[in-house]
């Protein structure tokens, strides 16, 4: 049962998203306690994931689905309110982004045949911004500061996604950084030694 526990926080992630997508418009009260809600459980997760040692690649799976809707929740409550007007460079930042991101799979699946997005520091620091933002404009109230401060951040995590896909040598679902890509096979290949 322990080994569930990540995937089952990731999966009420996914359900808060998915309400909050479907069924809000604007940085509300309730927006804010429903996302916190939602978005807290991408700390939990983790947590549980290392500390009952049960990193998966469907955990990292399902943990990226639900961070990409929780992430995708305050973008809808921007396009609704048409927010970005005037910040239109906004968009050029996150489609570099998921373009990196879609490089970065479809590399997966070329080298490893299978999709996937090894987790790293830089995602933790993208995944506190982006829970942060319907806050950081709720009490800015300054619109351009919280795209710099996404926009910035997304597109580099992209872009170090996809440079630490072109450097692995075998699909792992947590890469530090770009600095530890090369080397990750021989870590795994450590831990799965010192479980023998």
């Amino acid at each position: 049962m322990k080994k569930h526990l990540p995937n089952l926080f990731s999966c009420i992630r996914i359900i808060g998203a998915i309400y909050l997508l479907l069924f809000t418009e604007e940085f509300d009260l309730k927006f804010l306690i429903i996302y916190g809600i939602s978005a807290s459980t991408d700390a939990i997760d983790g947590y549980l994931a290392r500390k009952f040692d049960c990193c998966s690649m469907l955990g990292v799976t399902l943990d990226t689905v639900g961070d990409m809707l929780i992430g995708a929740a305050p973008v809808k409550v921007i396009i609704w309110q048409k927010m970005y007007v005037g910040c239109e460079w906004f968009f050029a930042l996150i489609g570099a982004a998921v373009f990196f991101f879609l490089c970065s799979a479809i590399l997966s699946q070329i080298k490893f045949k299978k999709f996937t997005f090894p987790h790293t520091y830089f995602d933790k620091l993208l995944g506190v911004c982006v829970a942060a933002s319907p806050y950081i404009y709720y009490f800015t109230n300054n619109i351009k500061l919280l795209f710099i401060v996404v926009g910035v951040v997304f597109a580099l995590c992209g872009f170090e996604n996809f440079l630490i896909m072109t450097r692995l040598k075998k699909a792992v679902p947590f890469v530090p950084s770009i600095f530890h890509a090369g080397k990750m096979h021989l870590i795994e290949e450590n831990k799965e030694e010192a479980k023998k």
